[in-house]
């Protein structure tokens, strides 16, 4: 299996990814996205111990002559600065700490979102193909890193984490056990639990040898990728390292060897007390450490208060630079939460901002840009901008009901007034786009002359064609459908085929309409053996939500859609329930079975490691990786074989009959291309054929100002370089 995520473990994994940067490819979060808080999670904090308040309820800072900023984020500073997420919340002002103190991952991503060698942390590195089918990457770290206290950096520290994060011991802190998955000899290492060395476990030999990493000498290690995720355009990205005290997760006292089998943990790493390891309570508290080990990023954290939640951080001598070998020059930052509501005692983000409570907001969208550009014009703050990597979207679960028909999902897409919900919602600063992409990532800016997308621009008359076109022409008694039908004559129906009508163990026989509201009950009939389904799409979205509001305004209860005989019916619930319905994860309120097949969410793109391999597989075995299930007819009759021959995208063409699936062009994007041309042309046809399907309906981008006070120069950001990366280009004004 080549991707290993599980929805319980996904946050964790992609984190552990982090080291290089977040390489996944996409994120989704549950919230209004025209706000400045719309991707904070859904659930509280966990693990921030203390009393004081949950927001900046701080003292106004005065010195202005200081070498110091104070940095803030929307989210709660839990704590885990060391591994975020590990054993609570994943905090996003957690991670931007983080970020600020470790430093010397093999890879960094620029600001464009490319992956770039670290030429202060790498002295040399090098790929090979072997005859079996793995390829290994040889890296020599530079002999000359140190952490924050002067201890020199080796290569065990670049496998500290890999290796515990591998095993059953560290999941039982709360990882994931699968960082090395795509290694070499990960199964037999994973399966090894300190005493079972040569059982079977599950038809794998455990072995405490992981024949896929090796510790060559001081300064150099070779990680050997697995046959079954080789070849990939991103492996090198996928296989990058960062730097760890070992002892944080390997506990102190246990040390990393490699007597030329593979790398091993000596034997107190697996010790155990009634049953359970003990190195997981070492891991788990090892994550809230901020003075017991050393720091190798640019910052080094120098105070937590857990009472008013304020992380302080000074400059790191030590540091030699990031992958441009840019090193800081402000002394002193300070972390803190960020307002995201109006309250009494604590005003408005502006409102903090100009009272010194904050000297950065870096995310200002929608309504409230008029007034940061304003508040600008007084000469204190200045004000950047970007366009977010991301956007808020509709999206479809495209496996039951009418929403498992394109010709619904686009049908849908031409009766929102998409353009004009942007201008409303944003108030003008934002765009419209057609597909998952970010205009500023790197594919995007190499085909956007060449690429093919309709922008499915406000039409009633073309839903409705798709529709007749469709098959959607009955109604309730299977007679000819008629315009202005009242009751449940008031949508189209259409017959479904036995295929149709059995998917998901008949679910389709069953469907009826939620938030039967107006007395109306939609539902699929049985008419002499045929069965025949209304055009009634269940829309869930979350509650107290100004998009869900607008939405329910300018969609479901759009006359122009049910003048073409379709009904939305809405629903609202709490985001963690939205997820649960979303994922069909019965731990969080889903009730076991689907009911809604449209939700309201966000999209965002961390970086220009586009990867969304399997996600869109027919096999059952995978529908975990696509919320949305939408499963190609063109791949039903083109499939792709991981382990076929790697065709060229001409060749693949000419063998479809020019019909390539969502799947096929997924997969053979990071599988077949081995130079970025090759990539780029497998995108656009991906992206192409995504917008001809739509299991989304992409809404609008937030155009993002960021506005701080004018004392820091050279500060600048992107939708790939957030603010705890740009500040170590600025400085304080005299200093």
């Amino acid at each position: 299996m080549k991707k290993f995520l599980t929805l319980a473990l996904a946050a964790v994994i992609l984190l552990s990814l982090a080291a290089c940067g977040d390489t996944s490819s996409s994120g989704e979060s549950i919230s209004d996205f025209g706000s400045a808080a719309d991707t904070t999670r859904s659930s509280g904090a966990a693990g921030g111990t203390g009393s004081g308040p949950a927001s900046a309820s701080e003292p106004a800072e005065t010195e202005n002559d200081e070498n110091k900023i104070i940095l803030g984020d929307i989210d709660m500073l839990v704590g885990e600065f060391r591994y975020p997420g590990l054993s609570s919340y994943m905090s996003t002002a957690d991670i931007a700490v983080w970020n600020l103190t470790t430093g010397y991952a093999v890879m960094e991503s620029d600001r464009n979102g490319v992956y770039q060698w670290n030429a202060v942390a790498v002295k040399g590195h090098s790929l090979t193909e072997n005859t079996d089918g793995t390829a290994a990457l040889r890296v020599e770290i530079s002999h000359e890193l140190t952490y924050s206290d002067g201890t020199p950096i080796t290569v065990k520290d670049y496998l500290a984490r890999l290796l515990a994060f591998s095993t059953e011991a560290a999941a039982e802190a709360g990882a994931s056990g699968q960082e090395g998955r795509r290694l070499a000899g990960f199964d037999a290492y994973h399966a090894y639990v300190g005493d079972n060395g040569g059982e079977d476990v599950d038809g794998v030999t455990a072995s405490k040898f992981f024949s896929g990493v090796r510790m060559l000498d001081d300064y150099t290690y070779e990680l050997t990728i697995s046959a079954e995720f080789y070849p990939d355009y991103f492996a090198e990205v996928y296989a990058c390292l960062q730097p760890d005290v070992p002892a944080m997760w390997l506990g102190e006292g246990v040390d990393i060897l490699d007597d030329g089998a593979g790398c091993y943990l000596s034997d107190a790493f697996y010790e155990k007390t009634g049953g359970a390891f003990q190195i997981a309570k070492t891991i788990t508290a090892n994550c809230y450490d901020t003075t017991h080990f050393p720091y190798s990023g640019p910052y080094r954290i120098t105070e937590w208060d857990r009472d008013t939640f304020r992380v302080t951080m000074r400059i790191n001598p030590a540091y030699k630079g990031n992958f441009e070998g840019q090193v800081p020059s402000i002394e002193t930052i300070v972390f803190v939460r960020i307002v995201t509501g109006v309250t009494v005692t604590e005003g408005t983000q502006l409102e903090q901002l100009q009272r010194g409570g904050v000297d950065v907001l870096p995310v200002v969208s929608g309504d409230k840009i008029d007034e940061a550009l304003a508040l600008a014009d007084g000469g204190r703050f200045a004000v950047g901008q970007y366009q977010r990597a991301g956007y808020g979207k509709l999206e479809f679960a495209c496996d039951f009901g009418p929403a498992m028909f394109p010709e619904v999902r686009r049908a849908l897409a031409y009766l929102l007034k998409r353009d004009e919900f942007c201008e409303t919602f944003l108030n003008g600063y934002g765009v419209v786009m057609d597909a998952p992409y970010s205009p500023d990532s790197a594919m995007w800016q190499a085909v956007q002359d060449d690429i093919h997308l309709t922008h499915y621009s406000y039409s009633p008359d073309t839903a409705k064609k798709l529709l007749e076109d469709g098959g959607w022409i009955y109604n309730s008694r299977g007679e000819p459908y008629e315009e202005g039908g009242e009751g449940v004559d008031a949508v189209r129906y259409k017959k479904l085929t036995e295929q149709e009508a059995n998917v998901l163990d008949g679910i389709n026989k069953a469907y009826t309409s939620a938030a039967n509201t107006d007395g109306i009950i939609y539902q699929t009939v049985q008419i002499g053996g045929a069965y025949y389904m209304p055009l009634v799409i269940n829309w869930l979205g979350t509650e107290q939500s100004a998009v869900t509001d607008l939405l329910t305004l300018t969609m479901a209860n759009n006359p122009d859609a049910a003048a073409v005989g379709m009904v939305i019916r809405a629903t609202t619930t709490d985001p963690r329930t939205l997820r649960g319905h979303i994922y069909r994860d019965e731990s969080m309120d889903y009730e076991g079975v689907p009911t809604h097949n449209l939700f309201n969410l966000v999209m965002e793109w961390p970086d220009s490691v586009y990867d969304v391999s399997y996600q869109w597989s027919r096999d059952p075995a995978y529908e975990v990786y696509s919320s949305n299930r939408l499963y190609d007819e063109y791949d039903a009759a083109f499939p792709y074989d991981p382990s076929g021959e790697k065709l060229t995208y001409e060749e693949a063409m000419e063998a479809s009959g020019g019909k390539l699936g969502t799947d096929y062009l997924s997969m053979a994007m990071v599988c077949n291309a081995r130079t970025e041309e090759e990539y780029n042309q497998w995108w656009t046809a991906y992206i192409e054929r995504w917008n001809e399907l739509m299991p989304d309906i992409p809404l609008c981008s937030n155009l993002y100002y960021t506005v701080y006070n004018a004392k820091l120069e050279n500060f600048t950001l992107t939708p790939f370089f957030g603010q705890e990366r740009a500040i170590l280009y600025a400085n304080i004004k005299g200093y």
